[in-house]
């Protein structure tokens, strides 16, 4: 019977049919009438990624044996659930269960996935007593585990007292050293082996690839007697990672027979050079396509700015995972569309798909952008069982997203309940007070991270700088700017100078705002002349306006901005012959104004407001509202002049 009911469960291909055969057995009694039956169901369990019902049958067996103990153990490490097979073997030991070679090499594998070397010298010692030391996958697992954990010499040491080595032992240590940057040690290893496989040689060139010595890597490629699919995809790699698109394209080209991780390779490796065209005619070309394969050509188009193209593409897809739909959320959101990744999350919900952080942080990014804070908090709502908030990342995106929203309390809740809080979730603490209007609170968490002894770097001073800008503390910027350079070294950015002068111009320092743009080591571009022409507009300095403008004019020349700015400067000072010039000068460059709008979130719902705009349904009461308040406005005196200064 037993062996019927193996067969049985072998056919086994999904949870809910295995959970069925699972409830038969239960009900049936003969659940517990071999091992060889409950290891057979834990192993299955654990191939269909169902580790935790696995769990729960181990836990219901009275006294399980070492195998059963191994099942559970080996279970988890496929799984990438190292801390828990690590923990099982614990209380394997404690519980006086011998383990099985296999149950070492299984927790060995655990702990070197994760590089606990501590705990891998510790496993080593009871492999010393307990008799295991010259068990060969038992001393391979050693070598492997001492490795990955970059301790080299420990693992020369254990391979040079091995009595027995194999092919395994030799490329495990080949690949080890290349991988720890020894391609040297790696070589003459190599040289002294007796018996190689395609995974030696394969070891071998992948260490000199990861030297960046792709001659070598060639030389040994081209030497190799027998290339299989793997040796050629890393061939391909080290070239796509180097930069040798054509030396990339020549091995590609040339090979015998593709997988559809070749094709994916090649993609991503044109995406990442720029190459989006060559990227996409080798997608067309593709035989076969699975999701990777669709989500890095988007992913592509996403980063090339083009995101039409990348959505057009996932319309098109077949079949959608979670990655697919984050690429897709995250991409209009880092291309200023958020209305669109919010919109598209309305359809994310209806697919039954459990979100990651990834996911989530690309929601809120587009929540930020908008300002929309209820949509917002009904999001992080949707997600509140999920345990992602404690994540410093997810931590600093909420910070952000309250602060853009105006809710400068939230925010600073959200901040001071972070454990552990590192420069960026201080940095980004920083500006929400900075652009909040809050200068001295802002400064106050500078000093505090200082005190900290958190060492700040750009973004931390551009934070305090824009502070100082935003409260008109003008010898506070100068000392923070100092600062930066003389004590901290870091060179200021355009952002750090735009900031500067800036600061200096609103306070009527133009003489000095304009000494600093000439000092400046780098070409001063469109942000820092762009402050000066605003604080020019300001303080109605006209020549520095021109000199200003002439500068934005070359390189913005299609700005209309700046040329508003220049004509407001030149009304403000009554020379309206220079305003008909600068009208004129935009009718013959044929300038067009930067398209405005306004939105506000009611009820979850974002409505979009462009000027002459008459497609929403309420727009007819909307436009009566505002002749009424435009009425009143009249009445009470506010009459802007927008008709004598607009270019």
């Amino acid at each position: 019977m037993n062996h019927s009911l193996l067969q049985f469960l072998k056919k086994a291909n999904s949870l809910n049919s295995f959970k069925s055969i699972h409830s038969h057995l239960i009900i049936s009694g003969t659940i517990n009438s071999s091992d060889l039956i409950l290891n057979k169901l834990l192993r299955i369990y654990s191939r269909l990624g169902a580790i935790d019902y696995g769990r729960k049958l181990f836990d219901e067996i009275p006294q399980p044996n070492e195998f059963l103990w191994t099942a559970l153990i080996h279970g988890y490490v496929e799984n990438y659930r190292y801390a828990e097979a690590f923990s099982m073997f614990v209380r394997m030991l404690s519980e006086s269960v011998t383990p099985l070679n296999f149950t070492i090499a299984s927790v060995l594998k655990a702990l070197a996935r994760e590089k606990r070397v501590k705990e891998g010298k510790g496993i080593y010692g009871f492999v010393l007593k307990s008799g295991f030391s010259f068990d060969l996958i038992v001393q391979n697992s050693v070598l492997d585990l001492f490795m990955r954990c970059g301790e080299t010499d420990f693992a020369r040491w254990a391979f040079d007292e091995m009595d027995e080595k194999d092919v395994v032992s030799w490329n495990t240590m080949v690949s080890g050293y290349g991988n720890n940057g020894r391609v040297d040690i790696a070589r003459k290893l190599f040289d002294k082996m007796t018996e190689r496989n395609v995974v030696s040689w394969t070891s071998l060139i992948n260490g000199y690839i990861k030297s960046g010595n792709m001659v070598e890597a060639r030389a040994l490629f081209d030497r190799m007697p027998n290339k299989d699919l793997a040796s050629r995809n890393v061939m391909v790699s080290g070239y796509l990672d180097a930069g040798d698109l054509v030396g990339a394209r020549y091995v590609f080209e040339v090979m015998p027979f593709r997988g559809i991780e070749t094709w994916n390779i090649m993609i991503s490796g044109f995406c990442k050079a720029g190459e989006i065209e060559i990227a996409e005619e080798l997608f067309n070309r593709m035989p076969d396509r699975n999701v990777v394969s669709w989500t890095t050509i988007m992913d592509g188009y996403i980063k090339s700015g083009n995101v039409d193209r990348a959505r057009s593409l996932f319309d098109q897809m077949p079949k959608k995972n979670l990655i697919s739909w984050s690429i897709m959320i995250g991409g209009y959101a880092k291309n200023g569309q958020p209305r669109n990744a919010l919109e598209l999350y309305k359809s994310f919900k209806e697919q039954g798909i459990k979100p990651d952080e990834t996911f989530i942080l690309g929601i809120i990014s587009a929540c930020s952008q908008l300002g929309i804070l209820d949509t917002a908090e009904s999001i992080i709502h949707d997600f509140s069982e999920l345990s992602f908030f404690p994540n410093l990342r997810a931590v600093n995106s909420l910070i952000d997203m309250y602060a853009k929203c105006g809710s400068i309390e939230r925010a600073k809740q959200v901040f001071e309940m972070a454990h552990q809080k590192d420069l960026l979730c201080y940095s980004t603490m920083i500006a929400a007070f900075a652009n909040n209007g809050l200068g001295q609170d802002a400064i106050s968490l500078f000093g505090e991270m200082q005190r900290a002894n958190i060492i700040p770097d750009g973004v931390a001073f551009l934070g305090v700088l824009t502070a100082c800008n935003h409260g008109g503390l003008v010898n506070e910027g100068k000392m923070y700017f100092k600062q930066m350079i003389d004590e901290y070294g870091i060179q200021p950015s355009e952002k750090h100078y735009a900031c500067v002068v800036d600061l200096l111009g609103r306070s009527g320092c133009l003489a000095e705002a304009h000494n600093i743009i000439k000092n400046m080591p780098i070409a001063p571009h469109s942000a820092v002349w762009g402050a000066l022409l605003a604080a020019c507009r300001v303080h109605c300095n006209v020549q520095l306006a021109e000199i200003a403008s002439a500068e934005l004019f070359k390189i913005e020349p299609y700005n209309s901005g700046n040329y508003v700015l220049l004509s407001n400067t030149y009304a403000a000072a009554g020379l309206w012959d220079d305003v008909a010039r600068v009208r004129k000068m935009v009718k013959e460059r044929r300038v067009r104004k930067n398209r405005g709008s306004s939105w506000i979130d009611v009820g979850c719902t974002l409505h979009e407001f462009v000027m002459g705009d008459t497609s929403h349904s309420d727009s007819e009461s909307m436009y009566f509202i505002l002749d009424l308040l435009s009425e009143d406005m009249k009445i009470l005196g506010y009459i802007l002049d927008s008709e004598k200064t607009e270019v």
